[in-house]
């Protein structure tokens, strides 16, 4: 029910944000807001003696890296630099919290979840401002000054809840029931990004007079990046921590990298890649939570009746 809820939400979210763009798309200050509180209350809950970095952890985190820096330069190389820059936000994005509550629904292995998607956000907090400078070459700055506004920025976003979260467990240990009790809001401030995501992407491209011809690319290029990854996931863990993995390397949070590509020092194009892979990742998920659900009923041993 949740998740159905989820996915009703988001489609509701998009399509207010397209609906009243004029007036949601200046709320783009909201969006590194609402990322921080997002991560707080995920941060605040996660019992840091329970992760347990394995070496398929390794396996997965590098396969995130290779993935993103993989598809840029092919893409790149072929002669699309602003393509390869709107999929690199795609496939290098971290782990999105859901992923644990996703894999938790399957059946699956909540710990190693948790635990990937930790990791992901600390790798991607200390990788992004060394590669992002050469991904988006913005001419007008240097490596070294772009590497410092994309680290500052990571840092409000990723590094300053996680030190707040960290500090308030400390003075205040019964907080850590919190993201349980905090679902719903969780729930409310992600249809709220996604309400100021939608409208700043249908603002931007009606100010700058895209055509399809110009979208079509990122939209068409972030279902393959998001294909590729869930399958490549699930082959990565088979047979163990296939749908672990599946959503290690699918279910991104690219609410985060949104925020990256909104940025002045981003090409504007890049923007619709990752707006189209929330759809996308969300959709697999859907697919893969149905899938479940009829495995679980065929495989359910049949019910007796009462009194046999």
């Amino acid at each position: 029910m949740k998740q159905q809820l989820r996915s009703i939400s988001m489609l509701i979210a998009f399509g207010m944000g397209a609906l009243f763009h004029a007036e949601l798309a200046p709320l783009i200050w909201w969006m590194p807001l609402g990322i921080g509180l997002m991560l707080s209350i995920t941060f605040i809950g996660i019992d840091v003696q329970k992760l347990k970095p394995t070496w398929m952890h390794l396996r997965l985190l590098l396969a995130i890296q290779a993935m993103g820096i993989g598809v840029w330069y092919a893409v790149h190389s072929a002669g699309y630099p602003v393509l390869a820059e709107s999929l690199y936000y795609c496939a290098a994005a971290p782990i999105a919290s859901a992923s644990p509550i996703i894999v938790s629904l399957l059946r699956g292995n909540v710990e190693f979840s948790t635990t990937a998607m930790v990791l992901s956000q600390i790798v991607f907090a200390l990788v992004t401002p060394f590669i992002l400078p050469i991904v988006v070459h913005n001419p007008s700055l240097s490596y070294m000054s772009l590497a410092g506004v994309v680290a500052w920025q990571i840092f409000i976003v990723l590094g300053a809840p996680a030190a707040c979260s960290l500090l308030l467990r400390l003075a205040y240990p019964p907080c850590r029931a919190w993201p349980a009790r905090l679902k719903d809001v969780s729930l409310g401030i992600w249809v709220v990004n996604l309400l100021v995501i939608s409208a700043a992407g249908v603002q931007r491209i009606i100010e700058r007079g895209y055509s399809w011809q110009d979208m079509w690319p990122m939209v068409a290029g972030a279902a393959t990046v998001c294909l590729i990854g869930f399958i490549g996931g699930y082959w990565l863990g088979y047979p163990r921590l296939k749908r672990e993995c599946s959503q290690g390397l699918g279910q991104k949070n690219t609410v985060l990298t949104l925020y990256m590509a909104s940025q002045s020092y981003a090409s504007p194009l890049a923007y619709i890649g990752p707006v189209f892979y929330v759809f996308c990742h969300n959709t697999a998920n859907a697919i893969q939570l149905a899938l479940a659900a009829r495995e679980n009923h065929h495989s359910a041993p049949p019910s007796r009746p009462p009194g046999s």
